[in-house]
């Protein structure tokens, strides 16, 4: 990461603790963590905003809402939120179609409805100045509602802040397991960044159930 003061300056308080059982079991910490441990007044709204816009009720599935992240992240040329958001995708709607969509949504096993979605999405990240009111006529007729509408909109939104945020400070890639767990992470706890106690039990209970499981 670019902002080295930032992303070393000592951990504290439960953080610090789920950063040591993150690093005791091999896990990699991500660059955004540090991201989100500065300055909190203002990163826990964030992330309140950002778990209800991915996981609060919606017309639009959470494996959606993550495809359309990755999809859109993928068109905006940042690589480590479509690599991230990929692997959470996958996590609810498998790899194989995660991997369609995201080379060629029109060759794609999606129904003609997803896909009218899907360049929606595909204008936004272009350029979402060229989004008119055809493009949404086009969006109700292949059946979505003004919700769904909505939800697909904010998630690009949120992702482009997203991508804009991590790209500028320097988040680094992963490695595709660092990618697989943490798309594990996302399905399993959300966007949950606050290492309180119940988060550290469940990130240690979680790594427990791994390890027995590979046992």
């Amino acid at each position: 990461m670019y902002l080295k003061e930032i992303e070393t300056r000592p951990a504290r308080g439960m953080t610090r603790i789920a950063f040591e059982r993150l690093e005791d079991t091999g896990e990699a910490i991500p660059d955004i963590l540090h991201l989100f441990r500065f300055k909190r007044r203002s990163t826990d709204h964030l992330v309140r905003f950002t778990e209800e816009v991915m996981r609060g009720p919606s017309p639009l599935s959470p494996g959606l809402r993550e495809l359309i992240g990755a999809y859109f992240s993928k068109r905006n040329q940042y690589s480590f939120c479509r690599d991230a958001h990929a692997a959470a995708a996958a996590q609810f709607l498998g790899q194989e179609l995660v991997d369609e969509v995201l080379c060629d949504p029109e060759n794609s096993r999606l129904d003609a409805a997803h896909k009218e979605l899907f360049r929606y999405i595909g204008k936004l990240a272009e350029n979402a100045a060229s989004v008119t009111a055809s493009d949404i006529d086009q969006l109700k007729e292949a059946g979505w509602s003004e919700e769904a509408i909505y939800d697909a909109l904010t998630v690009a939104a949120v992702f482009r802040f997203y991508n804009t945020w991590n790209g500028g400070a320097g988040v680094q890639n992963m490695t595709p397991a660092d990618y697989v767990h943490s798309g594990k992470v996302l399905r399993t706890l959300g966007y949950c960044m606050d290492f309180k106690l119940r988060r550290l039990f469940r990130i240690t209970a979680n790594t427990l159930l791994s390890m027995v499981r590979s046992s």
